[in-house]
């Protein structure tokens, strides 16, 4: 029995998982070594990184992920900043996850993406999180039309309503390109 759960446990870190090792294993020395503001953007910026590359290869952001990234943000907002910090982060969380959710009832964005918008939006807080959201609603838009151009060509985007549907987007790219810019933007602030 104890076998068979070990290898199981084997079989899930193979491929894209495997990567996902040291990367969660690196990521509190970097944020503990950067600027107190910066280390969070970049962690935002890693764990973005790290969904995009799940989505891509699967169409699909693990929960597994999503939770390591929220728990992860809450423990360097708490560590950083005490109780009125973490209860920033919280807000963020809360913002980024209901703003999407809204494209999530819609059927624009499948609930991974949610969760992976709320995860990275406890990096950033409230304010941070609407930002966020944004830019990765701009990026979003970016993403759908170079997919349609893709697919279909430039005669795509005239009946751009019809060529897209049944287009599979990756939004993790998305999500993605939003956490990097808006990470360039605050760092650069």
């Amino acid at each position: 029995m104890l076998a068979r759960a070990e290898s199981s446990a084997l079989a899930q870190l193979s491929g894209p998982s495997w990567g996902l090792l040291p990367a969660c294993l690196f990521m509190p020395w970097l944020a503990t070594h950067t600027g107190a503001g910066q280390g969070n953007l970049l962690l935002m910026a890693l764990f973005g990184l790290i969904m995009a590359s799940y989505d891509l290869a699967t169409l699909r952001i693990p929960n597994q992920l999503n939770a390591l990234a929220a728990c992860c943000g809450l423990a360097v907002a708490g560590a950083a900043g005490g109780w009125s910090a973490l209860a920033q982060a919280l807000a963020g969380g809360f913002v980024a996850f209901g703003l999407m959710a809204v494209f999530f009832f819609l059927g624009a964005v499948g609930a991974g993406d949610v969760k992976a918008l709320g995860a990275l939006g406890v990096f950033v807080g409230g304010w941070g999180a609407l930002e966020l959201f944004l830019l990765t609603v701009l990026c979003g838009g970016a993403l759908a039309l170079l997919r349609i151009l893709a697919a279909h060509g430039p005669g795509g985007l005239k009946r751009w309503w019809v060529a897209g549907k049944g287009l599979k987007l990756p939004y993790g790219l998305a999500i993605c390109a939003g956490a990097l810019w808006l990470a360039l933007l605050k760092g650069a602030a």
